[in-house]
């Protein structure tokens, strides 16, 4: 249990610091606050962490994290891009369709309707494409790492079945810190 503390602690750190950092602006995206978006960032970037693609997957000193949705919140990941994670470079790029999804190693969803939403992880299914999305229902829906607001405080719920089907490993680290947890039949991942 001290070593969760421990993990959790560190989590909420970096999570501190690169909020303190950030240069986001409601205007950006008139849903949330400064803060909750800052948090969100911060989360994105860390999530990265503490996942593991396959050999075949990331073959290039860079991570390419795709936004897709209408609203422009690549904006909001701008912070993001050029940063060093893992040992590679993170690079931020808008996309407008799913099917431009096959080159990111990242795939951050926002609000969609079901049927779009479905027909993004159809187009990404059994690819190693991390899914990442901030609405409330999306981890049950699919979306491997979902963020939803819960009293007034960013958290996260994982769908391990799906990422483990595309080939993606998460780490047990960060399922003992999500709230909810969606397909995980074994102990450890």
């Amino acid at each position: 249990m001290n070593m969760r503390r421990f993990t959790a602690l560190c989590l909420v750190l970096l999570v501190a610091c690169l909020a303190g950092q950030s240069t986001l602006y409601a205007a950006e995206r008139k849903t949330s606050a400064p803060g909750e978006l800052a948090v969100k960032t911060a989360f994105v970037y860390n999530f990265i962490k503490f996942v593991e693609w396959p050999q075949t997957a990331l073959r290039t000193k860079t991570i390419r994290l795709c936004v897709l949705d209408g609203e422009g919140s690549s904006v909001l990941f701008s912070d993001l891009d050029g940063q060093e994670v893992v040992g590679r470079h993170l690079t931020v790029s808008p996309v407008q369709d799913p099917s431009e999804a096959s080159v990111c190693d990242i795939l951050f969803i926002t609000a969609a309707p079901s049927i779009r939403l479905n027909s993004m992880l159809d187009a990404v299914a059994g690819h190693p494409i991390l899914t990442i999305g901030d609405t409330a229902g999306y981890g049950r829906q699919g979306i491997m790492i979902n963020m939803y607001l819960e009293n007034k405080r960013v958290r996260f719920e994982i769908n391990v079945e799906r990422a483990r089907s595309s080939g993606l490993r998460i780490s047990t680290k960060l399922l003992n810190l999500a709230g909810k947890v969606y397909g995980a039949t074994q102990a450890g991942e």
